[in-house]
């Protein structure tokens, strides 16, 4: 386990993905880290805080070339994740877990398959605080 720790981010925070999409207001930047099978290096990326965790969810996986066989029912699910490996609930909005104090902004979300995270280590993650002007970019 633990084999995507401390990977570089491919952009910095204020390169991240899809702000263009959403309202100023809204805007909620994740330092996200892909399934590990998916070989894609983590990225910075900004949601809506509106969307739910699924939208997330659907979002990410096409933003990151990842395969999401949620609308199968025998599927293992594409699931959702906070740095301490806490799964987020699909219907709950990226606010409403701000809101619960398991994610905040800026922070770390881990898509990956399966209802829990193996090999976690929560120290094995950067987000975007500790990716300033660091060297935590691969360019």
């Amino acid at each position: 386990g633990g084999g995507r720790a401390l990977k570089k981010h491919t952009n910095k925070p204020k390169e991240a993905i899809g702000a263009q999409g959403v309202p100023e207001r809204e805007r909620f930047l994740v330092s996200v880290y892909f399934p590990t099978d998916s070989k894609r290096a983590p990225e910075f990326h900004v949601l809506s805080s509106q969307w739910t965790v699924g939208k997330a969810i659907d979002t990410l996986s096409t933003r990151g070339g990842v395969r999401n066989d949620n609308h199968l029912p025998n599927a293992t699910k594409l699931c959702l994740f906070s740095q301490n490996g806490t799964r987020l609930t699909n219907s709950k909005t990226l606010e409403g877990c701000v809101l619960e104090g398991v994610l905040s902004g800026g922070g770390v979300v881990v898509l990956e398959r399966g209802e829990r995270l193996e090999g976690h280590d929560p120290k094995g993650y950067l987000d975007a605080s500790q990716c300033g002007d660091k060297d935590c970019c691969v360019m």
